[in-house]
């Protein structure tokens, strides 16, 4: 009797228990559920009876069997009993309510016991609307993979450099038949190797935001190795919520190649137009540089091949070789030849305003940029950019040029806005830029991207045979009127024996030393000492016939200082091989102050 007794407290008191935990589930959100290891719900809320649309009396009586069905039904029984084996569990599962309509509902639930009897408390989510947006969803990439795999534009989708998505035209273009097989490849591997520096920004760019859309212009390789010409778009865009470049393109290789063969063309028309027109006088000139050697011939023959695209090119020489007349020559027979030629010397430009010379700048960018200005990019647009001394650029604007030169634009300092500008290269140097890159003083890439087409200037002392030609041009130049001066032959021995370390610029100025001062003076010892004159009545130069020169010319005493300074600064130019950093520390002057009176005095 009392054992009974006791027993029926416990009911009670467990109750008593259910009681309070159904009246606290009762005002919670969501679908909240208590069950008995018999299944049987023994406590929910009232969103439970607002869904179902029970009353409070019929939802005493629910079961199991009136709230699922059929397969739904076994699938809630099976993981009932494993939520009470494992302790917690989740399952999604349809649920029919009184008017048969049926509701995906999302369940999860936990193991708790109450003196020794095991229950679930569990939530249930409606996820219909879920449901409704997946299946949106899927019908839009549905109806976007077919609208894809019918337009006529190869169309894919890069995220971080790998292809997630492809139409069967972009494969096709890769010399692939169907999409699935470059699914999961990495992009780069369909990128032409000059291209690749470009491709990585560019993807990079776009997936960061700094671009929404951006057209390219490229070389690719097909399955087989294949180069191919390849043009189209990237746009930002969002795949499964990471951003992603969408990329539209189509194979114009063959538009390309009728293109370059009629540069081509066009270019040979040129180069014949330009030999027909040359004049028996004009035979041993190109440009204003003159000679008929082997080597300078040959120096002719590439320049004019250069001048017929569109590529970089590169002049190695010796200071004082002329660099720059072979890179004006180029340019002047080039298509670009409408446009500017703008040439700078880099290691001339102080370091601080490299960035600001080269990009320009925008008004209020620091202090004194009263204006917005242009740098030397805009000002070479359409045409040519030399850059003499190019082995003096910093590695920092090496990177920022190559992006430039490969169509990624830049930055005027002081703005955000990128700029673009179609300019052709022109490099010279009296480096190895090979040994440079080696050192880690020139980017790699930089380096390939000039590196094009080679032009090796010889130096003076290799082309002797073209001495008589220069100094007969030298004459002409520096001839006031129509005077015409000759240099006897024991003036031109004494030109030919020297071995010129400073090339064609100490020449130039020797002969018009000679033409002021009536002798012949040179920098450095001669093999052979010059033979000034065969008597001292004689003159070192002949008399034209029509229009003489009789006499030095006589200056004024303070014109004299500044010969004898230029004559110290070309006498350590000489002894340094033109190198001018040796040179200003012989002189015990800046680097700057050297370029300055370097110019003044002509010596540039």
């Amino acid at each position: 009797m009392k054992r009974k007794l006791s027993d029926d407290n416990k009911k009670k008191q467990v109750s008593g228990k259910i009681e309070k935990m159904f009246q606290i589930c009762r005002k919670l959100p969501g679908i909240f559920y208590v069950l008995d290891d018999q299944f049987q719900p023994l406590i929910w809320n009232k969103n439970m009876e607002t869904i179902y649309d029970y009353t409070p009396e019929e939802a005493q009586k629910v079961q199991l069997k009136d709230i699922f069905k059929g397969q739904d039904r076994t699938i809630v029984e099976d993981a009932i009993r494993e939520t009470f084996r494992a302790g917690e569990g989740s399952i999604e599962a349809t649920v029919e309510i009184k008017n048969g309509r049926r509701i995906p509902f999302f369940l999860t639930a936990s193991r708790f016991v109450i003196d020794d009897k095991q229950y679930l408390i569990g939530i249930g989510i409606d996820i219909s609307r879920f449901k409704e947006d997946q299946e949106s969803l899927i019908e839009s990439e549905s109806l976007y993979r077919a609208f894809a795999e019918r337009i006529t534009e190869g169309v894919a989708l890069i995220c971080k450099g790998e292809i997630v998505f492809a139409n069967n035209k972009f494969a096709s273009i890769l010399g692939f038949i169907d999409a699935t097989e470059i699914i999961g490849k990495n992009s780069m591997i369909f990128i032409s190797k000059d291209f690749e520096t470009y491709f990585k920004e560019f993807f990079d760019f776009i997936e960061e935001g700094i671009y929404k859309e951006r057209f390219f212009h490229a070389r690719w390789l097909k399955k087989n190795d294949q180069e191919i010409w390849v043009e189209g778009k990237g746009n930002l865009f969002q795949w499964k919520g990471t951003p992603t470049v969408l990329l539209t393109a189509r194979d114009i290789t063959d538009t390309k190649m009728k293109e370059i063969s009629m540069q081509e063309e066009t270019a040979y028309l040129r180069r014949e137009n330009v030999t027909l027109r040359s004049s028996i006088k004009d035979r041993y000139r190109f440009g204003d540089i003159i000679g008929k050697s082997v080597a300078i011939q040959e120096v002719y023959e590439r320049s004019l091949n250069a001048a017929a695209t569109n590529a970089s090119v590169i002049i190695y020489g010796e200071s004082g070789t002329g660099k720059e007349l072979v890179a004006k020559a180029i340019h002047r027979i080039s298509n670009r030849s409408q446009s500017n030629f703008v040439a700078v010397n880099c290691a001339a430009i102080p370091e601080t305003l490299v960035e600001s010379e080269f990009f320009g700048y925008k008004k209020g960018a620091f202090t004194g940029a009263n204006t917005d200005k242009e740098g030397y990019l805009d000002k070479a647009n359409d045409g040519t950019l030399f850059l003499d001394e190019v082995g003096e650029l910093g590695m920092n604007l090496q990177a920022k040029l190559l992006r430039a030169i490969e169509g990624g634009g830049y930055l005027p300092v002081g703005s955000n806005i990128v700029k673009h500008s179609d300019f052709r290269i022109i490099a010279a140097t009296n480096k190895n830029l090979i040994e440079y890159t080696k050192k880690g003083l020139m980017r790699e890439d930089f380096f390939y991207r000039i590196h094009i087409i080679p032009i090796n200037l010889p130096p003076l002392r290799k082309r002797k045979d073209d001495i008589p030609l220069l100094v007969e041009h030298f004459i002409r130049l520096s001839s006031p009127g129509n005077k015409i001066v000759s240099v006897p032959g024991n003036v031109l021995e004494a030109l030919q024996e020297y071995d010129w370390p400073g090339n064609v610029r100490e020449l130039h100025n020797v002969i018009q030393r000679y033409l002021m001062v009536n002798k012949i003076e040179f920098l450095a010892p001669l093999k052979k000492p010059p033979m000034e004159m065969k008597n001292d009545n004689q003159p070192l130069f002949d008399e034209a016939p029509e229009g003489t020169v009789k006499s030095p010319i006589i200056k004024e005493l303070s014109d004299y200082k500044e010969d004898s300074e230029k004559a110290a600064i070309l006498e350590a130019l000489n002894q340094n091989r033109w190198n001018r950093g040796k040179t200003a520390e012989l002189l015990n002057i800046s680097r700057k102050t050297l370029h300055r009176k370097m110019q003044r005095f002509g010596l540039l």
